[in-house]
């Protein structure tokens, strides 16, 4: 892999930039990307934001209030949090073709000409804050999208992948002039109705497994319809369940269409969740992962459920 020193030079070589996000982009891919944008033209480069899916109300402040960022790429591409060419949608064949990428899932086996993945940071924006150092000084644009990145990762720095180097980032992100109050009133203290009422009635769906170490809810689709709730409603909801004393392994089966569902798998570290949703081909980290599968809802849970025991048991 190459150096953070390296992929600064690189970056400065390139111009007129398309910086891809991932589909269904969180707030590490959206903040990484629009810091790096914002980065480069700071340096006298051209550069855009691209991504195969909508964004969702929370994050448009990070578009300029744009929900739509799809755009025609140019000739130099940077992947920004894409653990591989696939999660990048229709801009997958130039993910593949990518002078650069930049990412921290340990899975990415890197795709790019020149390859920046450090599995060891907590979210990409922590690596990208050390490339952004190399090319210009951190202003305050940039350690707002910086700071959307890594707190977001990091559920406002509760999740077990959060390290002295996370809050090392965060502090200098302070420093550098990046409003956290109303950023976290943002992003984590503020839930529209359809939120709220979307965990309701997945709660109480909610199954136990295996001596109450696994439990299994279900989101169904109708109510995503009747509520006209969006992707941002239901971005947290997956950490719900994985907060009851004593589960080991929480999956929130979001369905898609009549057999088709969304999994999101939360651990508490015993049970390796990427490792189970590789199984089921999709992936992800040890205590948050998530795949797609087809079937009926009940076989699918208690199928899963097992796989998660399995790994319990290992």
């Amino acid at each position: 892999m190459n150096s953070i020193e390296q992929v600064a030079s690189k970056l400065l070589e390139l111009d007129n930039i398309t910086i891809i996000t991932h589909i269904r982009p969180d707030g590490d891919t959206l903040g990484s990307a629009y810091a790096l944008k914002h980065a480069l033209e700071l340096a006298g480069r051209r550069a855009q934001v691209v991504c195969d899916s909508e964004i969702s109300p929370r994050y448009r402040f990070l578009t300029g209030g744009e929900k739509d960022i799809a755009k025609s790429c140019t000739e130099s591409v940077v992947c920004v949090d894409v653990a591989a060419p696939s999660m990048a949608g229709k801009y997958e064949s130039s993910a593949l073709a990518a002078d650069i990428v930049i990412d921290h899932h340990a899975t990415n086996y890197g795709f790019g000409k020149v390859n920046c993945i450090v599995p060891e940071a907590a979210a990409c924006g922590e690596i990208m804050l050390e490339i952004i150092e190399k090319i210009c000084k951190i202003d305050r644009v940039i350690a707002e999208c910086l700071y959307v990145a890594v707190s977001t990762d990091t559920g406002c720095f509760v999740y077990a992948n959060t390290t002295a180097a996370t809050h090392s980032a965060a502090a200098a992100l302070i420093d550098a002039g990046a409003d956290i109050a109303k950023l976290n009133k943002k992003l984590f203290r503020t839930k529209t109705a359809a939120a709220f009422e979307i965990e309701r009635r997945a709660l109480d769906t909610l199954e136990r497994f295996y001596n109450d170490t696994v439990v299994c809810m279900v989101v169904k689709k109708s109510w995503v319809s009747e509520l006209s709730a969006t992707e941002d409603d239901m971005e947290s909801l997956s950490s719900v369940p994985s907060q009851i004393e004593g589960v080991k392994a929480a999956v929130t089966f979001r369905q898609l269409d009549e057999n088709t569902y969304k999994l999101s798998v939360r651990t508490n570290g015993e049970i390796d969740g990427a490792a189970v949703c590789r199984e089921f081909g999709g992936g992800g980290h040890k205590m948050a992962a998530g795949c797609t599968l087809c079937g009926d809802y009940d076989e699918l849970k208690s199928k899963v459920a097992s796989a998660l025991y399995d790994n319990l048991k290992k």
